[in-house]
């Protein structure tokens, strides 16, 4: 990027980013922790918490991509950020106060999924819009790499937080994090909203026909149809994962948590490793081959788990190696995948279409979710984990099929 105004902008978003990040990570723990330990949340009730955030989110965003492609994307990216800093604050009070109920938990685990959701569109829409497509990838694998770091912190001071301040705090520090982020954003230049095209009247008839118009254009490029296969197939492939992956290391194989801590941070690692090597990669072989290649390793990855035999020096680097390969995979997938969405759509139509590849992935990270246990329980938690690693390579030979080839 050689405007000096533009790489001044995107420092100040990527800091935003880093920030808003580590807010969105804090809340996945800091909920589900109040639950637990606070309102005494049954395992049923924890189970509604995800369905309520990827539901949220997945409805939400692919009504709502038609707001943000009309409205100014830094306004929506400010306008995110301070509500959810507004609902991280009432929840906190509402613990501070002793009046909190699951239900209000439930609602606010939804409306934070719907406005990370909402905050992630319109960053996407105004990198793509404000920079050159040219610097897309470097851009994107920046973004990658700030989120990655951002997130090890949150998991790392999440649970201290917790421990040491209580819920209050922690969800106090949670929103600080937000409007801190909005504060990065100030002086950023907001790129100027799409004309609105003619709409029919009423509000549910407006966000349906916004919706539409996202999954068509989805539908109508090749590229970007292999790339709502892989949404799919990765989606499933990380779900099943989750459903399994704590029991089999902790459990079935009997590793300490103290030593999974450790394993689980150099994924920070691999995913640094992954950013910085992307937009090379994306150069020697183009985004569909860089693409393929990440979600090969990826597989790779995902594929050593279940391989562990005993929590010896073996296992520990077998499950090393799924965190620093598969976690450098899934960053150069990523990169690119986002990449060739921004160069792909026109810009007026990016949010819609975004929301419409990710309500597919949330769509099977729900029904991963629900098969996932019972799966596990018929074929046991390392039968599970093949199965994930296998989807995982489904997508990496689907990706090399269909993406090799210069995109359309």
């Amino acid at each position: 990027m050689t405007d000096p105004a533009a790489s001044r902008d995107f420092g100040r978003v990527l800091a935003a980013e880093g920030m808003s990040n580590f807010g969105s990570m804090l809340s996945r723990l800091a909920i589900p922790w109040i639950a637990a330990l606070s309102l005494a949340a049954t395992p049923w009730q924890m189970g509604w918490l995800l369905v309520a955030d990827v539901a949220a989110a997945a409805l939400g965003g692919l009504l709502l991509g038609g707001v943000v492609d009309r409205a100014g994307k830094r306004g929506v990216m400010v306008a995110a950020d301070l509500a959810r800093a507004a609902l991280l604050g009432a929840v906190a009070w509402a613990a501070w106060q002793g009046v909190l109920v699951f239900s209000a938990l439930l609602l606010a685990a939804a409306a934070a999924g719907v406005l990370t959701l909402v905050f992630e569109l319109a960053r996407s829409a105004w990198l793509a819009q404000r920079g050159s497509a040219e610097a897309l990838a470097a851009q994107n694998a920046k973004l990658s790499a700030v989120a990655s770091l951002s997130e090890t912190a949150a998991f790392a001071l999440g649970g201290w937080l917790f421990q040491w301040l209580g819920a209050v705090v922690a969800l106090a520090v949670d929103a600080l994090s937000y409007l801190a982020s909005a504060f990065a954003l100030r002086g950023v230049a907001e790129v100027p909203p799409v004309a609105a095209a003619p709409r029919p009247r009423g509000l549910l008839a407006r966000l349906a026909h916004d919706a539409t118009e996202g999954l068509r254009a989805v539908a109508a490029q090749r590229s970007l149809r292999a790339l709502a296969v892989l949404e799919v197939l990765m989606a499933m492939s990380m779900s099943l994962s989750a459903t399994s992956y704590m029991i089999f290391v902790a459990r079935d194989i009997g590793f300490a948590t103290g030593w999974l801590g450790l394993i689980f941070a150099l994924g920070g690692v691999g995913a640094v490793a992954g950013a910085a090597v992307a937009p090379w990669l994306g150069r020697r072989l183009g985004p569909g081959r860089a693409i393929a290649c990440g979600l090969a390793l990826f597989a790779l990855g995902a594929a050593c788990v279940p391989l562990v035999g005993a929590p010896g020096v073996a296992g520990a680097l077998l499950l090393v190696a799924q965190q620093v390969v598969g976690d450098a995979g899934h960053t150069v997938h990523e990169v690119h995948d986002r990449t060739l969405r921004q160069t792909l759509v026109e810009p007026d139509l990016l949010a819609r279409a975004d929301a419409g590849l990710r309500a597919l992935g949330q769509g099977a990270t729900l029904a991963g979710a629900l098969v996932g246990g019972a799966f596990a329980a018929a074929i046991g938690t390392r039968g599970a984990l093949a199965a994930a690693a296998l989807f995982a390579a489904t997508a990496a030979l689907f990706a090399a099929m269909r993406l090799g080839r210069r995109p359309d």
